[in-house]
């Protein structure tokens, strides 16, 4: 059986245009990391990152504006782990080298062995 997806598959997408734009938003579950949905919240960058980053701009929209949503309104809570999500589907690059070594710098970044799951 195949789904047709009517909506933009994580909860939020991070433009190259400065804006943060709502999919899912916080009350619906994503469908960005098949099988783990429901156990957090997905965020994508408009962009292929895997020679450069995103500007300084569009990573303080994540950092400074919706994480802080986030916490301050309880769907997030203060000690949130961020993933790759190269490392919950094993048949990804996303997202790029770039954007993902960055991540790994990041406070809430943790080194997680996920369980891989097939898209």
């Amino acid at each position: 059986m195949q789904y047709v997806y009517l909506a933009v598959s994580p909860s939020f997408v991070v433009g190259s245009d400065g804006y943060i734009y709502e999919g899912r938003g916080w009350m619906s579950v994503g469908a960005h990391t098949k099988g783990r949905n429901t156990v957090g919240c997905g965020v994508a960058f408009i962009g292929n990152y895997t020679a450069h980053l995103p500007s300084q701009y569009d990573m303080e929209l994540l950092h400074h504006h919706l994480v802080k949503c986030g916490v301050s309104n309880g769907f997030l809570q203060n000690n949130f782990t961020i993933l790759g999500h190269r490392q919950v589907v094993a048949t990804t690059n996303c997202p790029g080298d770039s954007l993902y070594s960055e991540i790994t710098t990041w406070e809430h970044y943790k080194v997680r062995r996920m369980l891989y799951l097939e898209m």
